[in-house]
């Protein structure tokens, strides 16, 4: 199977999320501050008239932050979510290190097991081209 993906940097990870629930790509904005929020939510930003709960994949993954600078972007991704029988879709921003490219992958060249600063439990697939590796990461539980 084929995917086609937009590819981002985390650490030194090159990650990748499906195009087809990418919304948009922003430049960093700083976002409101949640109260009692998880450690890993920077705040909401307002974009497609709502809210939209950001999410810092550095904490998030357990990996030291860094400066944001002008290669920092936020990736406003849509999940789909099931409550109570009836599916919704639910937006969130991804913070990223910076955003790299839109590819093709292939399955074919998935690979089984790799040592990467990214827990496990995010990644769907760990996929091997000739230039570089790419994590495939699963929002789905987020």
């Amino acid at each position: 199977m084929i995917h086609n993906v937009l590819t981002f940097s985390v650490d030194n990870n090159i990650c990748a999320v499906e195009v087809a629930s990418v919304l948009e790509v922003l430049n960093y904005s700083i976002p409101t501050a949640i109260p009692c929020a998880e450690h890993f939510i920077e705040g909401l930003i307002y974009s497609r008239n709502q809210g939209i709960t950001v999410i810092n994949l550095r904490k998030k993954f357990g990996i030291e932050n860094r400066v944001i600078d002008k290669k920092t972007k936020i990736i406003v991704i849509e999940i789909p979510q099931k409550n109570n029988d009836e599916e919704t879709k639910v937006l969130y921003g991804l913070l990223v290190d910076s955003v790299l490219d839109v590819s093709n992958i292939n399955d074919e060249n998935t690979i089984a097991d790799l040592k990467t600063s990214i827990p496990q439990e995010y990644i769907n697939k760990i996929i091997k081209t000739d230039l570089k590796t790419i994590l495939l990461l699963n929002f789905n539980d987020f």
